[in-house]
């Protein structure tokens, strides 16, 4: 079987070109090429929706109409997923690696020639999925951005994107869509000015249609519209940071001690003292490790977590 990967999915744009003038931080979008992505659309799950219903086992998601958000849904059993959908509601198949071979080893591929971390199995920063959406005509989503990157692949049908830089905050490790009434507080402290609620009026409309493909990346962002039916295809990674990689190499230092693996007893405790005494036990533990930690280098960490062997 012909390996499909990340030169597939970036044709005519070679991965020199896309890493020296794309990635991690600007949109990509690649019209369609005659035969360009034939291992995806030979998929016979992929052909049409009613062969992506019958062939899940898991339930699917199916977003609520009121909001506009892939994240307001219901699970539902495949058997009811054509009923919903024939209710205006966009049906989200995640983990579409988990059903067909090819996609699985094209995410895998991709993932690897990209260069994200992973580290472990157990402890895989990375999160790479594939998640197939069908949208009814006339629905979308609402103006968000995500905390990952997508890879976007229009398989049948069409949607309009509108993708607006986000001046807000940069690399946001968590999702929001526009007028939301909560923010998570990781999110509210990193950004940097008042988040837009609209798409400003001047923005470039792009148009998926069979074959293209779209590249969003984490914190862009953007909201979709259909005026027919559309059936995509994405491959979704989450962007492990350096506070990310840093926080996993170093626990894995720290519990190869013993006084680190102990209890964080009293911390808090309903008794002051016992919670002073906690308190002093951290700081001693954190000025003990200052003290070492000239002696650590990146390397070691890294060799420590297995996100290198060397």
């Amino acid at each position: 079987m012909k390996t499909f990967g990340l030169d597939e999915l970036l044709a005519p744009l070679t991965q020199d070109e896309f890493f020296k003038s794309v990635w991690p931080e600007k949109p990509l979008f690649i019209p369609a090429v005659d035969g360009k992505l034939k291992e995806l659309f030979e998929i016979p799950q992929l052909q049409n929706l009613e062969a992506l219903v019958a062939a899940r086992h898991s339930k699917v998601r199916a977003c609520l109409p009121d909001f506009d958000d892939e994240y307001s849904s219901i699970h539902v059993e495949p058997k009811d997923a054509l009923k919903v959908y024939d209710n205006n509601m966009t049906l989200v198949f995640d983990n579409m690696q988990l059903q067909n071979a090819t996609i699985a080893n094209a995410l895998r591929q991709i993932r690897s020639e990209l260069g994200l971390p992973m580290g472990t199995e157990e402890n895989n920063l990375c999160k790479a999925r594939s998640i197939a959406y069908a949208t009814p005509a006339g629905c979308g989503t609402r103006l968000h951005f995500d905390a990952n990157v997508n890879f976007i692949v229009q398989l049948h049908g069409s949607k309009s994107w509108k993708l607006v830089a986000n001046t807000s905050v940069k690399n946001p490790t968590e999702r929001y869509t526009a007028s939301s009434f909560e923010m998570s507080a990781a999110l509210e402290k990193q950004c940097h000015d008042m988040l837009i609620d609209e798409v400003p009026d001047d923005t470039e409309e792009i148009l998926m249609e069979p074959g293209c493909v779209l590249m969003v990346p984490r914190g862009y962002w953007h909201e979709t519209t259909t005026s027919e039916e559309s059936l995509s295809l994405n491959f979704t990674f989450s962007q492990p940071s350096w506070a990310d990689i840093f926080t996993k190499s170093m626990q894995e230092h720290l519990l190869q001690n013993a006084d680190w693996r102990e209890l964080a007893d009293g911390l808090e405790s309903l008794d002051e003292k016992r919670k002073a005494l906690a308190v002093s036990k951290f700081e001693d533990l954190v000025k003990k490790l200052a003290s070492e930690f000239s002696t650590i280098s990146g390397k070691y960490l890294l060799n420590e977590s297995g996100f290198l062997n060397e």
